[in-house]
Order: C-alpha cells, then structure tokens, then sequence
C-alpha cells in the first residue's frame, strides 16, 4: 500500500501534515502537501492524512486501485451509549440450533478489519470452521492433545462421554492468527485487539460468543491442528472463539470488582 497526494488538489490547509504520525509529509514551495523522500520509506499507510482532508485530495493505493476512504455516516456514539454495550458482553455457551451463515461472518469480519494493529501492518488473518460436525473434529484433536495432560482427565472424560466441553456444542468456531516471523513482537496482541472487536460486534447480529481459551492454548503446542485448518507450520492462532446465535437473553449485568487504579 502507497499513499498518494494530488498536489492540484491540495489546499495548503497543512492538516496532513501535523496529522501524521511518522513525519512523512511536507509542504512544497507551491505550499502543496507532498510525501517526503524519507516518507516514501517509512509511511505505514494508516490513513490519518485522509482522514483529515477535506478535500479528498489524499488516497491510498491497494492492489493497485487507488482508494479515498468512506465518510462517516454519523457521529461517534455517546458514552452511555457504549458503556451499555461493553457492561452488556457475555459470555455465551449456550447457543441455538441454527447455523451461521458464511454471509453473516463474512460481514463481520468486513469491519473488524479496521481494528488497530501495531505499526498498521495488519497481520490479522482469520481462519472459520463452520459446521458442527468440523467443529466436532476440531474439539477432538484438542482432546487428543489433552490425554497426555493429567490436570484434563474430566475434560477429556466428558467429551468421551459424547458432550463437548471444549467448544460446548457451537456451530462454529473463529481464530485469528498470524506468522509467527512477521507477527513475532506484536502478533498477540494485534490478533486479540481484533478478536475483541470482532466479539463486541456480533451481539447486533444476535451472535455471541465465548473465548476458547482451551482451544488457542492448544493449538499452539499442537502441529495436528495447524493441518487440519490448513495453515503453515509458521502460522500461530492467537485468539479465537466458539460462537452460534444466542440462545440466552440477559436480563442483568452481573457485578465486578472495582477498577484498580493507580495515578502516578
């Protein structure tokens, strides 16, 4: 991805420039925004120089096709508005019959692909298993794993026993991951920044869900389950979740502990 200035289109407002964060624009002497020869090098493509023009005169090349951006529709919502929502999360592990059609995930992780990633280099990547009886599979090669480890005996116990305490009886399942090279010093974090995003979304599609912390753990120790959802052995899951169409309906936000602070 490259950014590219239409200088004809340029204002001279000087937004772009005070606005990005690697110091990669300037004002030539026309007082025309154009990329610096150190900013051909370290732009990181994150957008903000378009963000803020108001003349459209900024775009960002992808694949070949240079884009502008969309505009926002409408304001930030309020404070309550998205304290209601976080307070509202579960935890969902009871889930309906229905399936989630690929079209429905496809939309959801359409936007979370707009969540932050360090240095923006979107490393994100995301893998679905859709269908109970591939995630029947998925939860036995988990399993597998798990009878070598004497602290999982009653997990391993209950699944022979036909119940699935690993992904409890979702219909799908959703990991994100990344190389293990290129996503080495940030690729945890950026891949449950967006695993994050990606669970405070679904509730407005009537799909919840719940991390599947055996799961992740697993894989990651695990080379059978890398093959079976057709990765590389340099890819690493780093987050993920059970989900399905939500059987419950809340009706309270439980209490939590207060926040612990520290100003310094």
């Amino acid at each position: 991805m490259s950014v590219i200035i239409d200088e004809k289109a340029c204002c001279g407002d000087k937004l772009c420039l005070n606005i990005c964060p690697a110091g990669c624009i300037e004002m030539n002497g026309d007082n025309k925004a154009v990329l610096t020869r150190k900013g051909i090098l370290t732009c990181i493509s994150c957008g903000q120089c378009i963000s803020v023009c108001p003349k459209d005169a900024i775009s960002l090349e992808i694949d070949g096709t240079p884009e502008h951006g969309e505009i926002i529709a409408q304001a930030y919502p309020d404070f309550n508005d998205i304290a209601a929502m976080i307070k509202s999360r579960r935890s969902v592990r009871k889930f309906k019959k229905a399936d989630v059609p690929d079209s429905e995930l496809l939309k959801a992780l359409d936007i979370v692909r707009f969540a932050p990633t360090a240095k923006n280099k979107q490393y994100v990547e995301w893998v679905v298993i859709n269908g109970r009886e591939k995630v029947r599979q998925l939860a036995g090669l988990v399993i597998d794993f798990m009878r070598t480890v004497p602290s999982a005996k009653r997990l391993v116990a209950s699944f022979d026993n036909g119940e699935d305490p690993i992904f409890r009886d979702a219909p799908c399942v959703i990991f994100a991951y990344c190389d293990k090279t290129s996503g080495e010093r940030y690729g945890t974090v950026d891949c449950t920044i967006a695993a994050t995003y990606l669970e405070l979304l679904l509730p407005s599609m009537g799909i919840g869900a719940c991390w599947a912390g055996f799961a992740v753990s697993t894989a990651q120790l695990y080379p059978p389950i890398n093959e079976f959802l057709g990765l590389k052995d340099s890819d690493e899951i780093k987050a993920g979740f059970m989900l399905g169409y939500q059987q419950t309906k809340y009706k309270k936000v439980p209490p939590r502990q207060k926040a612990h602070v520290k100003f310094v």
